[in-house]
């Protein structure tokens, strides 16, 4: 009965409370996101930097990850997991980077990585994850998310190298 009553404690995974503050964090970070692109006037009609700003959005639940996966108290994570704890490490370790060094100002907060480094980086996530069988049938939000974040990034990878000018720009444009 103590096990019973320890799993329904204000402080575990499962309980409403929990559920309430992974809504807020979420809530906040596609706000924050929907609040850049306002800023920056790439919220229009027709969406034509709609990678642009799907990646913005991406950036900023990468930010939430950690913190949620922190506080979910699991001692075995899934590969969608690992992805989305990866690249909110990523992006957090950029972010403290430039921060630090003082060239924070110019700064994308969100996307601190080209489309081509955060992609490759995952996907190399994605491949070693599933080479040590991480890669389970868990069909949780958290693994559901860090996969479709996974994918996203890949794919925004693998487009740069179509969607990119002769230029030898490195990256699309989003920032």
């Amino acid at each position: 009965m103590s096990a019973k009553r320890a799993s329904n404690s204000p402080g575990t995974a499962s309980s409403p409370e929990h559920a309430v503050t992974n809504a807020i964090l979420l809530a906040a970070a596609l706000g924050w996101g929907f609040s850049l692109l306002i800023q920056r006037g790439r919220l229009t009609w027709p969406p034509l930097a709609l990678l642009s700003s799907l990646s913005t959005l991406a950036g900023c639940l990468a930010l939430v990850g950690p913190p949620i996966l922190a506080r979910s108290g699991g001692k075995q994570g899934s590969l969608g997991e690992l992805v989305w704890l990866t690249g909110g490490l990523l992006v957090w370790q950029f972010d403290i980077a430039a921060a630090l060094r003082g060239s924070s100002r110019g700064l994308n907060w969100a996307t601190p990585l080209g489309d081509r480094t955060m992609g490759l980086v995952m996907l190399a996530v994605l491949l070693a994850g599933w080479r040590c069988g991480l890669a389970g049938r868990d069909w949780s939000w958290t693994n559901v998310m860090g996969w479709a974040l996974g994918v996203f990034w890949v794919a925004m990878a693998a487009g740069s190298w179509f969607l990119t000018p002769a230029s030898g720009h490195s990256g699309l444009v989003w920032r």
